[in-house]
């Protein structure tokens, strides 16, 4: 069972008061199952319907992240509205979970001793697309392997059935 089918199947925002706690729980699967299953809207098509409240929302994102920590150097408004018209523009095919789980394991990997800043931030996700874009295409490929084994058995039933029909 997965962590959303522990929270109700239900895809939300980091505007929602739940969502932090589904992102807790979540592990790398269920970010999968999201991409490939659920389809939630990405960020980018987000910023092309509501460009603000989109920026909003990632610039908040960032700044909860910045208040885990507890260090002298934080992004100001600036450069944390950069680093989300950034990450809008280069991980557009990320959605706002995609976002949340690679703060969480920045959080639980990553050592932050002074500061933090948007370079940072966007080489974790890099870092994060690189694994995630593995883990969906390995999924697809076994998708597609269980698929082609399915369509062949069919296929042997099928033959062996108009072999029969013709031999009577």
């Amino acid at each position: 069972m997965t962590s959303l089918q522990n929270i109700d199947n239900k895809i939300t925002t980091p505007i929602h008061s739940e969502f932090n706690k589904q992102v807790l729980k979540m592990n790398m699967n269920d970010i999968v199952k999201i991409a490939l299953v659920d389809k939630p809207q990405s960020i980018y098509k987000s910023m092309k319907l509501e460009e603000e409240k989109t920026i909003d929302i990632l610039m908040l994102m960032l700044i909860k992240f910045q208040d885990f920590y507890n260090c002298k150097s934080k992004m100001d408004r600036p450069q944390l509205e950069e680093t989300a018209y950034i990450i809008c523009q280069q991980f557009r095919h990320f959605n706002y979970y995609d976002i949340g789980m690679c703060l969480k394991l920045a959080k639980m990997n990553e050592k932050i001793f002074d500061r933090i800043d948007g370079g940072m931030i966007l080489e974790w996700l890099t870092r994060y697309d690189i694994t995630r874009t593995g883990l969906v295409i390995t999924e697809r490929q076994k998708q597609k392997t269980r698929q082609d084994s399915e369509w062949s058995a069919l296929g042997e039933r099928s033959s062996v059935q108009r072999l029969k029909d013709f031999l009577k």
